[in-house]
């Protein structure tokens, strides 16, 4: 069972050491939902463990449909992520009518090569999520991060379980959102390999973002290693 956490922070990258989390997903700007990290937070992240490590790369907060400059910087950060010899890569896009572009999608595929693939929760806005989980399967991802199109991944079950029964191991479905000590047991046994969350604790940065809870950690890998 992996348990991928999020982290914005050094002191979340510590607590996800600490808490025993499988793997790290990098990235800064949690009040926005997340945006690609500095090169230099990555590096002290890459210096500071030997952690699996996964980069979101979203160039700004907001909607998921591009410009042609912030699809030239997505396609910059990800070589850039690459130079510094991450596991994978965490990205999405969406065309103004929520479906897939397909022929963006490859171009950062190819630019990503031999990285791990994330599509990220762009995922939960777009149309006919079953056909689409097709498409991101046929394009060479290899998970999706999504709440299952619900405000929480306990509330998006449903959804989750249809497409995990779609996917069939050609790729994971990694439920995301409000995933916690008390539902997260929920998952694992419906069989998902693997959940992702930020553990926000009572602590903040001196910018307002919210820390990850060693505790919390714990007690959802020590949920998960029952199912393992």
């Amino acid at each position: 069972m992996i348990v991928e956490i999020c982290c914005t922070s050094m002191p979340s990258v510590e607590a996800a050491i600490m808490g025993g989390a499988s793997r790290l997903e990098v990235c800064e700007n949690l009040l926005e939902d997340g945006l690609t990290p500095s090169m230099s937070f990555l590096g002290k992240v890459i210096q500071k463990t030997s952690l699996p490590i996964h980069v979101l790369i979203r160039p700004r907060e907001g909607n998921f449909v591009y410009t042609e400059s912030e699809i030239t910087t997505t396609m910059n950060q990800i070589e850039l992520a690459k130079e510094m010899g991450v596991l994978g890569v965490v990205v999405g896009a969406l065309n103004s009518d929520h479906s897939l572009p397909i022929e963006l999608l490859k171009k950062w595929i190819e630019k990503a090569k031999p990285l791990d693939l994330t599509f990220h929760r762009a995922f939960d806005q777009v149309i006919e999520p079953e056909e689409s989980l097709k498409k991101i399967i046929d394009l060479g991802f290899n998970r999706i991060l999504t709440s299952g199109q619900a405000t929480s991944a306990a509330e998006g079950l449903d959804l989750l379980l249809k497409l995990k029964n779609i996917a069939n191991e050609q790729l994971t479905i990694m439920p995301g959102g409000g995933i916690n000590p008390l539902n997260c047991e929920l998952f694992f046994k419906e069989g998902f390999k693997e959940v992702h969350l930020s553990a926000k604790g009572s602590n903040r940065t001196p910018k307002g973002e919210p820390i990850s809870d060693p505790e919390i950690i714990k007690k959802v890998v020590a949920s998960a290693s029952k199912f393992a």
